[in-house]
Parts: C-alpha cells; sequence; structure tokens
C-alpha cells in the first residue's frame, strides 16, 4: 500500500512538474513584453522569446508571405479565375450602369473638381484659337498670294475679272451723268481751256464743251477694246501681286483685328453653358447598352490580363514584404499574443497536457524503480 502511493504521489508530482513547465514555457513566449532588471542587471529570459525575436519574426513572415502565400503565380490564377472575373464584371458594369444614368448635370459633376467650368473652358479655348490663329496666319503670310489661292482660286478670280470691269464700266457711266460726275468734268474742261487757250477762253466761255465732250468718253467706255484694254491690264496686274507674299497685304493691326474678330465670333458661339447644363443621362442614353454590355466586359478582360502580365512587377513595387513587417512591427505585444492564441489556444493546452503526461509517465517510472 505505501507503494502504491509513492508511485502515486511520483505521477502527480511528475505530471505537476511537466504541466507547470509547459505552461510557463509556453507562457515565456510572450511573456513578459518588456525586460524586467533588478538593479542594472537584466533578469534572464526576459522580454519573452517573441517579444524579444519582434523583428526577425516580421522579418521571416514577410519573406514567408510573398515566398509562399502572396506569390504573383497564384495571385495571377486567382485574378484568372472565370468566377472572379465575372463577380468583377458584374460589380463594373453595376457601377458604370449607375453613373451612366446619372440625373446629374454634368456642371454638378466637374465643379467640385474644376470650379467655374464654363469660364474657364472659353477662357481656354479663347487662348488657344488665339494660339493656333498667329500660327496659321504666320505660315500663310509666308506664302505667295498664288500658293494660298491655288490654281482653282486664281482661275475663279481671273473669270470675274470681266464683271468688274462690266460693273466699273457702268459705274463710271453713271458718275459722268451724274451731278458730280458732270460738275468734276465741267471742272476739268474749264481748266484745260484756261491752260491751252489762254485769252482766247473768253470769246468761247459759252460753247458747252460738257455736252460735246461727254458722249464721247461714253462711247469710248462702251467700247469692246475699253473692255478688253481694262480687262486686260486688270488680269495683268492681278498676276502681278499674286507674286507677292501674303505678308506685304496684312500688318499687324490688320491681323489682330482679324485674330480677334474670328476668336469673338467662334468662343461666343460655343455652347458650353448648355452643354454642361445637360444630364448625364442625355449623353449616355444611346450608347448605354453598348458600353455596359460589350464594352466594359472587355475593358475588364483587357486590365485583368494586363493586370496579371506585370503581377510580378507590380507586387515587387509593392514591397509586400516590408508592408508585412512593418505591420507586424506596429502591433502592440499583448495584441499580438492574442493572435497567436486565438489561432493556436487548443495547441499550447495540448502542449501542456502533453508535460503533465509526459511528467506522469517519468514519475511513474521513478515510483517503480523506487520499490524494486
Amino acid at each position: 500500500m505505501d507503494s502504491l502511493l509513492k508511485i502515486i504521489i511520483m505521477i502527480a508530482i511528475g505530471a505537476t512538474i511537466g504541466g507547470v513547465t509547459n505552461f510557463f514555457a509556453v507562457k515565456m513566449l510572450f511573456r513578459p513584453h518588456e525586460p524586467k532588471y533588478i538593479g542594472k542587471m537584466r533578469v534572464p529570459f526576459t522580454p519573452g522569446l517573441i517579444p524579444k525575436r519582434r523583428d526577425e519574426l516580421a522579418s521571416s513572415l514577410g519573406k514567408t508571405v510573398v515566398k509562399h502565400l502572396l506569390t504573383p503565380e497564384g495571385m495571377r490564377k486567382r485574378l484568372l479565375d472565370e468566377q472572379i472575373s465575372s463577380h468583377i464584371t458584374h460589380f463594373v458594369q453595376t457601377e458604370v450602369e449607375k453613373m451612366l444614368r446619372s440625373e446629374k448635370t454634368v456642371r454638378s459633376l466637374i465643379e467640385p473638381l474644376y470650379p467655374d467650368a464654363e469660364e474657364r473652358i472659353l477662357t481656354a479655348a479663347d487662348a488657344r484659337l488665339r494660339d493656333e490663329l498667329t500660327h496659321v496666319l504666320q505660315d500663310v503670310k509666308t506664302r505667295k498670294l498664288y500658293e494660298l489661292l491655288g490654281e482653282e482660286g486664281m482661275d475663279r478670280v481671273r473669270a470675274i475679272i470681266p464683271e468688274i470691269v462690266d460693273t466699273m464700266l457702268i459705274k463710271s457711266e453713271e458718275y459722268f451723268y451724274s451731278v458730280e460726275g458732270e460738275a468734276q468734268l465741267r471742272h476739268m474742261v474749264d481748266s484745260f481751256v484756261q491752260r491751252r487757250l489762254g485769252f482766247i477762253a473768253g470769246f468761247i466761255q459759252n460753247v458747252n464743251f460738257v455736252e460735246m465732250i461727254r458722249p464721247e468718253i461714253i462711247n469710248i467706255l462702251r467700247g469692246s477694246s475699253t473692255r478688253a484694254g481694262m480687262a486686260t491690264m486688270i488680269t495683268r496686274e492681278f498676276e502681278r501681286f499674286s507674286e507677292r507674299p501674303v505678308a506685304t497685304f496684312i500688318d499687324e493691326p490688320l491681323e489682330k483685328r482679324l485674330i480677334d474678330g474670328v476668336v469673338t465670333e467662334v468662343v461666343t458661339r460655343l455652347p458650353v453653358g448648355s452643354l454642361l447644363d445637360r444630364t448625364v443621362y442625355s449623353y449616355t442614353r444611346d450608347v448605354e447598352a453598348r458600353v455596359v454590355e460589350e464594352l466594359v466586359p472587355k475593358g475588364v478582360t483587357l486590365v485583368i490580363m494586363r493586370f496579371t502580365d506585370q503581377m510580378e512587377k507590380i507586387m515587387d513595387r509593392l514591397k509586400i514584404d516590408q508592408i508585412v513587417q512593418e505591420q507586424v512591427r506596429s502591433l502592440d505585444t499583448s495584441y499580438l499574443e492574442e493572435i497567436v492564441l486565438s489561432i493556436s489556444k487548443r495547441e499550447f493546452r495540448a502542449i501542456t497536457w502533453l508535460g503533465a503526461l509526459l511528467g506522469g509517465m517519468i514519475g511513474l517510472i521513478q515510483g517503480l524503480i523506487a520499490i524494486i
């Protein structure tokens, strides 16, 4: 009976020692969180193993995550999975559809990001148009007039020269029969008579030279030779002028007026305000179905393919191992302990009971040896 009691006591002692030892061994993985000192001497085994090796743990965990968990191949395979791509496509379609059916005006959407949009757009259009017109005019001014008009333009000008001559002759005839023209003609005749005839002019002052000369002038104006001569002369002068650079016809004030006039006409006619005040749906209603059903799936597929093709570079630039390291280092030690225990609590408890079991078995063996 004494031997049996001795064996039971030794088993109990061995089990207690083994269980308590393993219990403290598990606790010493995390506790204490900070080093303990007696005077200036640090107490051995403080802090616990994990707090002491936190940086090494963070580095090792970061490398493990990148090497074995979040690998480019794994991420690529996951993103190319049909179920995942379908889910992404459906999500994007839903969001795009909401956006395309929005009843908000374009102005209300861009105003927070682009205040005074209408004024700024018109100002930008004004500046851009002025710049473009200035460059165009600089190019035009270096060219000759016939180059600017082209052969077709030159032919059209030549074709209207006879009409111009006819109009000039008709207007000239009307002028000589007008009061102003008659007075001018009379003044010219009187001046000629005074210069050429001298004192004899007094004897012929009652002669109406205007009525004598005017019909002859009109006959000359109506003559075909006059018409042909004027047409030839104007054509010849036009050909000569067409050889001159356009810059000789446009000075700086004229250029400025041209640019100001064109820019003002164009900018004031731009319907920027009415375009901004329209709803998004008014622009998208006709293309909504195509965008949602055709373009979005193709766009999502293209983005996924391009993304997966660059997965290795992307993950390398993201430095996931460094992110994991920084996050682990930033965790409070007690919270890190809580995380590990929440995952391995049953295993740690099993280790404690295993220590007790092994201690009990050792106590049994010692008891048996003691009573032999």
